[in-house]
């Protein structure tokens, strides 16, 4: 299994937001399972709702139309009952290769700007790699947001949709 920063990526061919950095964000992590069934974990609501929060906490809501201009809503719950809520946009999905969407809080605190993420999904000898790529709006969202644990949460995410579809 792969994990942490990429270094030397050719990023020539990801999507480029005309208002966001450069991709700042990237990670790479490999799943026991191919690349469809990863890519469903993605889209459908049952699947995700098992995975896609860190360890510890639960989804108390998840809605998804997992399609180009769609949307998602997730709102996480810690141990302590605190809501995490947030909202997004699909960009675009490519079935079963790549994920862009867009998102932020799903609230009114100051601040609130969308994080631009691309989703590749690559198969490798029976598993899947997943690279993930995200942008910032600005030098100070991304100075906030990578010292929020960001890696760290992504990596939890992916240990669950490992232990949720990985080959056992």
């Amino acid at each position: 299994m792969i994990e942490g920063l990429l270094i030397n990526m050719d990023m020539a061919n990801l999507f480029r937001s005309a208002n966001h950095l450069e991709p700042i964000l990237v990670l790479e992590y490999d799943i026991d399972a191919d690349k469809e069934s990863v890519f469903k974990a993605w889209t459908d609501m049952e699947l995700f709702q098992k995975w896609f929060c860190p360890t510890g906490f639960s989804i108390a809501k998840v809605e998804m139309l997992p399609e180009a201009s769609g949307y998602f809503t997730v709102h996480m719950k810690s141990p302590e009952g605190q809501i995490y809520p947030t909202k997004g946009e699909y960009i675009l999905l490519e079935k079963p290769n790549r994920i862009i969407y867009k998102d932020s809080w799903d609230d009114d605190r100051k601040d609130n700007e969308p994080i631009v993420t691309e989703i590749l999904f690559e198969q490798k000898n029976g598993h899947t790699t997943l690279k993930l790529f995200s942008s910032f709006n600005s030098t100070k969202q991304k100075e906030t947001v990578m010292n929020s644990g960001i890696v760290e949460g992504w990596k939890m995410f992916f240990q669950n949709l490992n232990g949720l579809i990985g080959s056992k």
